[in-house]
């Protein structure tokens, strides 16, 4: 039969400036007004960009930016779509353009 091992523990002198450090610390499960805030705003932000991209681009520029969302490349969107990387460009940066200027007014 194997013998258990003893472990030593050390005290540690705790003081109370220690303990007070961590009540100013972020919590994951916490967020203060400010966090929030930000938080609420980039979500309504996230919404209305995805309405306009829904109602506002063209079917063809609609297409790009979904594939590009879900990470596929100039190349690989004009292999999809049957076109040329040049036109897939093209209607990225109209799509931009679109937003961009919907988004900000």
């Amino acid at each position: 039969m194997e013998k258990r091992k003893e472990y030593q523990y050390a005290e540690v002198r705790v003081d109370k400036l220690f303990l007070e450090s961590f009540s100013g610390e972020n919590s994951a499960y916490h967020r203060n007004s400010e966090e929030l805030m930000k938080l609420t705003s980039l979500d309504k932000f996230k919404s209305k960009l995805k309405w306009h991209i829904k109602r506002s681009l063209s079917k063809r520029q609609k297409e790009v930016i979904e594939y590009y969302l879900v990470g596929k490349t100039e190349r690989e969107i004009a292999q999809i779509l049957g076109v040329t990387q040049q036109v897939v460009n093209i209607y990225k940066h109209r799509a931009i353009k679109k937003l961009h200027k919907i988004i900000t007014n």
